[in-house]
């Protein structure tokens, strides 16, 4: 019996050291290096006039470059915005064809795996 219960302890423990060697080596991110690099999905329309409303979002979850073109991707997506995304502050600049309301946003990062924490809607001064 104590031959058995050693031999699991042993297997368990080569088990955890594979696993905490494979996290050193390949990060804790969601991404790892094994993934292949996420494809850009280019907003549809690139011209920044076209966007009359501005929004900035703080968005959890974001850990590295595949992520952040995730979170462009699903806004490019709806032919409706550009977003653009700073890693480091994990923050996005979004400019909206149309209003949007903080719930739409949401539902839109939740989509992607990320979850909305900030929003802020810009003001831009127009002048003639």
């Amino acid at each position: 019996m104590k031959l058995v219960i050693g031999s699991l302890a042993v297997i368990l423990l080569v088990g955890l050291i594979g696993f905490v060697i494979r996290k050193i080596r390949h990060g804790a991110s969601c991404c790892g290096e094994k993934e292949a690099p996420v494809e850009r999905v280019r907003a549809a329309d690139a011209d920044q006039s076209h966007y009359p409303f501005h929004y900035v979002i703080k968005v959890e979850g974001m850990t590295c470059g595949n992520c952040a073109r995730r979170v462009e991707n699903a806004f490019h997506q709806t032919g409706e915005a550009l977003a653009h995304v700073n890693l480091g502050a994990k923050q996005v600049k979004l400019s909206y064809k149309r209003s949007v309301n903080r719930q739409e946003l949401a539902k839109i990062i939740d989509a992607a795996g990320y979850t909305l924490m900030e929003y802020e809607e810009e003001r831009k001064s127009e002048t003639k």
